[in-house]
């Protein structure tokens, strides 16, 4: 799931930075589709007001979401870019692994909350 498109990217959550993301994929029921391409993102923010749409985020290091924690979430890409996905988003299933030899990553899965 990890790419070069997202070096340097900041995934926010609440307009805050929560971590540097390096890999993105989502998935509606079925599969997982890693997001690699610019245009990846663009077709996971059209899709992005299904409520069953699930997006899995992995980050370098660890990152500082609040499990179960609601607020809007937006991509920082290293160029400025910045993309905001509509809604709100609810985050949890947090996953941490690394030890004192090896670099610490984690990951998150994120839903959007229906009203």
């Amino acid at each position: 799931m990890s790419t070069r498109m997202f070096n340097g990217t900041v995934l926010t959550f609440g307009g805050s930075p929560v971590g540097g993301l390096v890999g993105l994929a989502y998935k509606i029921g079925g599969t997982w589709v890693d997001v690699t391409v610019p245009e990846d993102l663009i077709k996971l923010y059209e899709l992005s007001t299904q409520p069953e749409l699930q997006m899995s985020l992995k980050f370098k290091g660890c990152h500082t979401l609040i499990d179960r924690a609601k607020s809007a979430i937006g991509i920082v890409f290293s160029n400025g870019f910045y993309s905001t996905m509509p809604g709100t988003w609810q985050v949890g299933n947090f996953d941490y692994n690394g030890d004192q030899d090896a670099p610490w990553n984690s990951s998150a899965e994120a839903r959007p909350t229906v009203a």
